[in-house]
């Protein structure tokens, strides 16, 4: 890792991450705003223009031997290209529809 950077926003972080030539940008939030701004922009930015559209995703749960009987989302985590977006879904102040929308878009 060459550069970690953040922008100061209170509860949602920008990273720009430098590795090995490879330049990329990190979004943690817990905003529904930020995350349909960062849905649209990559959107506009990638999607929209390629033929084949390949979006990454990974999901982490709440530890069942934890004691807790019903496992949870607790970080949704999208990845476009060099962008990549870092949802605390449990602590999330809502889930915008435009997630659910492009979570089930059938073209991508």
């Amino acid at each position: 890792m060459e550069q970690l950077a953040r922008a100061p926003t209170p509860r949602s972080r920008v990273y720009y991450l430098t590795a090995e030539e490879m330049h990329f940008k990190i979004t943690v939030t817990l905003h529904a705003s930020r995350v349909e701004r960062w849905i649209r922009a990559v959107k506009r930015d990638f999607l929209d223009a390629t033929p084949i559209k390949c979006v990454g995703l990974d999901c982490e749960f709440t530890n069942p031997r934890e004691g807790r009987y019903n496992q949870r989302a607790i970080v949704l985590q999208p990845s476009v290209a060099t962008e990549n977006l870092v949802l605390q879904i449990c602590w999330a102040d809502e889930v915008p529809q435009l997630l659910k929308d492009f979570l089930q878009d059938r073209t991508i």
